[in-house]
């Protein structure tokens, strides 16, 4: 028997191996297999099976998996996934399966012969070296032996024999504030549970928005819920794993990787806030969690309930052409909020400062708290010498530098580097330095001098993570709290007054999404701090109308209409196409073959670019819009250049 393996490693291509007739019974679709490859044992996926004897190929070496561990659905989940997101099949199969949790370690053998009793409780690795790994199998195979994990004593049965709900329920959109985004996921949740259903939430992070709900809603439901993701204890992570998918009567909460995690009897998938680009997996599969949620939804016919204060723009057009079920409690428009908003001319950030302090100053006399929201997390950046009018730029790349007085570094926004801050500049000697832009360590710094009678504290980008300190203020007193886009996930805080310091400057940050990301951070800000005034302080250079993002329908129908005239997603699918290389010659040289297979499919018009940067190296840019179907040949070609990276959909171009 031929055996084809996907590999989980970034090549398209699968590989060619022989099973001898002992393993042959026990090689299954999607089953794990250890194979040998360029000296090295690895553990592949079995893709595909022929017959033949396959002179000159390789053997596999062992067959590691005693029962399927996907379900069906699962595996056709994976094969979307593999062709929606062009990557290959055994690197999503690798993340899909936890490979690096090693299932067998907490799986012991049962004995249901007499014969076999000296193997009865005995860790799987450990009988199969003392039966026979094929013996083991065989056992296995018959039923004179089951299998059980000792975390939580259940019989370890076969993904194929896992029962689907298949109830087909409602794919729901739910646009409301936090109170009633988590009255209705508790009532969808109890009943489930209560008929012995398992239900999966997807969050967008495990230490703010994750850690919120994880308390709320194991206060509800108690120990039958559990988290699912790498941020916690193995040994939790997998009793979660064992649990849901043996069991039924359970919450699993996860990020990413819980999108494909087996779950019996999976009744209803929630997604909290999928607008977030924390879902967003960054490395080796680069996919997005909510998207493969809504496909599994549809795959497995089971509930879904998408909710958030401000949904995405792919989401809104989906309830609007009838996809979902569209829920709008209205939440924004019952609410009223007084619009201050004071312009400055932002060549002088000191008289923008001195307005946000004065307005601050009188929150504070009043006895309430304030929160203060700023795009950049720095000291400042675009640091320029007054004298010689030269900006501070990366000696490597050229990149713009923000300067992190925490850390006394500069930090390049291009090739990331850093750098030692010198007071000095390196074009005439000159010391005065002047900051074109400011961020929460510069606003933090100057109202701590101003108020130095009231706590003012900064939540950094590492607020919540394993290790970082807390630094929300005691609330015995009234304080100023200053941040970022973490702000927008404090669901246990409340302030009287919400100030934005030039939220208008994220219209630079974002490429096309840049109006979207705006609306996101303002609407999350309120409904997470629940301020009852808004203070905006704009550069008048650069000044936007709040008034158009508070109206919630008027927006996601403008920018859907400026999407579609633009060709942009949801409309059309973006992927983006970057070749990384040491020399500027071998770099072009790849550029020119990438044209080339388009211009052989006729789809060279489809393509923008490239833009040239450089970096740690020199790198190229091209960006590919049209449907998947026409490009996905093409697309595998280039995904198999080395040094070229394609990314689907990305966030910001």
């Amino acid at each position: 028997m031929i055996v084809h393996v996907a590999l989980p490693i970034p090549v398209t291509k699968r590989f060619s191996y022989v099973a001898s007739d002992e393993w042959r019974p026990y090689i299954r679709q999607y089953g794990r297999v250890a194979v040998p490859f360029h000296n090295k044992i690895l553990t592949g996926f079995v893709a595909g099976l022929e017959e033949g004897a396959g002179p000159g190929l390789k053997e596999i070496i062992e067959v590691l998996d005693p029962f399927p561990l996907l379900t069906a659905p699962l595996e056709g989940l994976v094969e979307w996934a593999s062709r929606y997101y062009i990557a290959p099949l055994g690197v999503v199969l690798k993340y899909a399966l936890p490979l690096p949790l090693h299932i067998e370690r907490y799986l012991c053998v049962r004995a249901n012969k007499k014969s076999l009793e000296a193997l009865d409780g005995m860790p799987f690795r450990k009988a199969a070296k003392a039966a026979g790994n094929v013996a083991l199998l065989q056992h296995l195979k018959e039923g004179s032996a089951t299998l059980f994990d000792s975390l939580t004593g259940m019989d370890f049965l076969p993904a194929d024999t896992m029962a689907g709900d298949g109830a087909g329920g409602e794919k729901m959109l739910y646009a409301g504030a936090i109170s009633s985004r988590l009255e209705r996921y508790l009532q969808l949740i109890s009943t489930y549970l209560e008929k012995g259903c398992n239900v999966m939430m997807l969050l967008p992070d495990y230490f703010s928005t994750g850690a919120y709900f994880y308390r709320t809603l194991s206060a509800a439901f108690r120990d039958r819920v559990f988290w699912y993701g790498s941020s916690i204890p193995l040994k939790k992570r997998m009793e979660a794993y064992f649990r849901v998918r043996q069991g039924g009567g359970h919450l699993v909460l996860g990020n990413k990787s819980a999108v494909f995690l087996p779950v019996n009897r999976l009744s209803c998938i929630i997604v909290e806030r999928d607008e977030e680009d924390e879902y967003r997996n960054e490395e080796g599969f680069r996919f997005n969690p909510p998207v493969v949620a809504i496909q599994r939804a549809g795959i497995e016919k089971t509930g879904l309930l998408i909710g958030s204060a401000s949904p995405s723009i792919e989401s809104y057009r989906d309830a609007r052409e009838k996809r979902f079920v569209f829920i709008d409690n209205e939440w924004l428009a019952e609410r009223h909020y007084d619009e201050n908003v004071h312009e400055v001319n932002g060549a002088s950030y000191g008289a923008m400062l001195d307005e946000l302090a004065a307005a601050a100053g009188k929150i504070l006399e009043r006895g309430e708290s304030v929160a203060i929201f700023t795009p950049r997390k720095d000291y400042g950046s675009f640091i320029q010498c007054a004298e010689c009018k030269k900006v501070f730029l990366c000696p490597r790349c050229e990149g713009v530098l923000s300067y992190h007085k925490e850390t006394g570094r500069l930090t390049c926004s291009n090739c990331v580097r850093d750098f030692a801050f010198e007071e000095q500049c390196r074009h005439c000697g000159g010391n005065i330095i002047r900051f074109g832009q400011i961020g929460a360590e510069y606003i933090e710094e100057h109202l701590k001098g101003v108020f130095p009678q009231h706590p003012v504290a900064r939540l950094s980008v590492d607020a919540g993570k394993k290790g970082a300190k807390n630094p929300l203020p005691s609330r015995k007193q009234p304080y100023i709290l200053i941040g970022t886009q973490p702000l927008s996930k404090l669901y246990d805080v409340h302030v009287h007054t919400l100030m934005l310091f030039e939220w208008e400057d994220m219209r630079r940050m974002a490429g096309y999404r840049s109006d979207e990301k705006m609306f996101h951070v303002l609407i999350n800000l309120l409904d997470a701090l629940t301020p009852c005034e808004v203070f905006f302080f704009m550069d008048s250079r650069k000044k936007v109308n709040p008034a158009y993002f508070f109206d919630m329908d008027g927006f996601y129908t403008d920018e859907l209409n400026k999407r579609k005239s633009a060709d942009f997603p949801p409309f059309t699918r973006v992927f983006l196409v970057e070749v990384v290389k040491k020399t500027k010659a071998t770099g072009l040289l790849f550029v020119q073959r990438i044209k080339e297979a388009l211009v052989q499919q006729g789809l060279i018009d489809l393509m923008t670019g490239p833009l040239t940067q450089r970096k740690k190296a020199y790198r190229w840019k091209m960006i590919l819009k049209g449907n998947d179907e026409v490009l996905y040949k093409t697309l595998l070609e280039i995904y198999d250049m080395p040094g070229v990276r394609v990314e689907v959909d990305p966030p910001n171009i």
